[in-house]
C-alpha cells in the first residue's frame, strides 16, 4: 500500500524530472506526496557564472507543487553540488518520515551519474529501516557502468503532460536544458509504456516492498 509518499531529492526539479506524472496521478487519487529537497539548488559554473537564485527556486518549486499537488520542504543543507552524507542529514529525514507517517520513500538511483544525486541516495537509504516501501528513480541520462533495471511502472498516460508543465515552472533551467529534458521524458515514458503495456509510463526500481 502506498498512501503517504516522500520523495528525497538533491535539487528542486528532481521530483518533476524523475516522477512528475506519477506524483500527479497519486495526488489525484487522494494519496499524500511530500518532497524534501536537500540543497538550495544554486551552483557555479567553471567560469564563475552563478546559476539559480535560491529564493527564486523556492517560488518556482511552490508553483510546481501547486500544479502536481505535493507538499515541499526546503532543507538547504548545502549548495547544489556539495551535499555529503552526514548523520545530521539522516536525522532530518527521519524526523520528516515520523511526522508525516511515511509508508513509501522514493529517492534517486544509487548509480546516477551526478555526485550529488548519489550522496542523496546514501542519505535517504539510511532512513528506510522502518519504511514499508522504498523505490528509486533515475534522473540523469548520462551513461554509467551499472545497468538501470526498472521493475515497477506507473501508468502516466493521463498525467505525462503535467510532468512537462511542472518542469517549465523552473524557468531558467527549462530555458537552459528543457529540450533535453523533454526528449528524455517523452522517450523513456514511451519505452516504459511499451514495457508495461500502456501508452506512457514512469519506471522505478524497487528496493523493497511489503504487502
Amino acid at each position: 500500500m502506498m498512501e503517504r509518499i516522500l520523495f528525497v531529492g538533491a535539487h528542486h526539479d528532481d521530483l518533476e524530472l524523475g516522477m512528475g506524472g506519477s506524483v500527479k496521478r497519486w495526488t489525484s487519487e487522494g494519496k499524500k506526496v511530500f518532497a524534501a529537497m536537500l540543497t538550495n539548488s544554486q551552483w557555479i559554473a567553471p567560469g564563475g557564472q552563478v546559476f539559480r537564485d535560491p529564493e527564486c527556486v523556492v517560488t518556482e518549486c511552490e508553483r510546481s507543487a501547486a500544479l502536481l499537488g505535493f507538499e515541499a520542504v526546503h532543507l538547504n543543507l548545502s549548495d547544489a553540488n556539495n551535499i555529503r552524507f552526514a548523520d545530521a542529514h539522516v536525522t532530518r529525514i527521519l524526523d520528516l518520515i515520523s511526522a508525516w507517517e511515511i509508508d513509501t520513500l522514493v529517492t534517486i538511483w544509487e548509480h546516477d551519474a551526478h555526485p550529488a544525486h548519489r550522496a542523496t541516495n546514501a542519505i535517504a537509504m539510511a532512513t528506510t529501516r522502518k519504511v514499508r516501501n522504498v523505490l528509486t528513480v533515475r534522473l540523469s541520462w548520462n551513461a554509467v557502468p551499472e545497468a538501470w533495471k526498472p521493475n515497477f511502472f506507473v501508468d502516466v498516460t493521463e498525467t505525462l503532460e503535467y510532468r512537462i508543465a511542472a518542469l517549465q515552472c523552473y524557468r531558467s533551467e527549462w530555458e537552459r536544458t528543457g529540450l533535453l529534458w523533454e526528449q528524455y521524458i517523452r522517450s523513456t515514458a514511451t519505452l516504459y509504456g511499451l514495457e508495461s503495456g500502456c501508452k506512457f509510463a514512469e519506471g522505478f526500481e524497487v528496493v523493497k516492498s511489503r504487502v
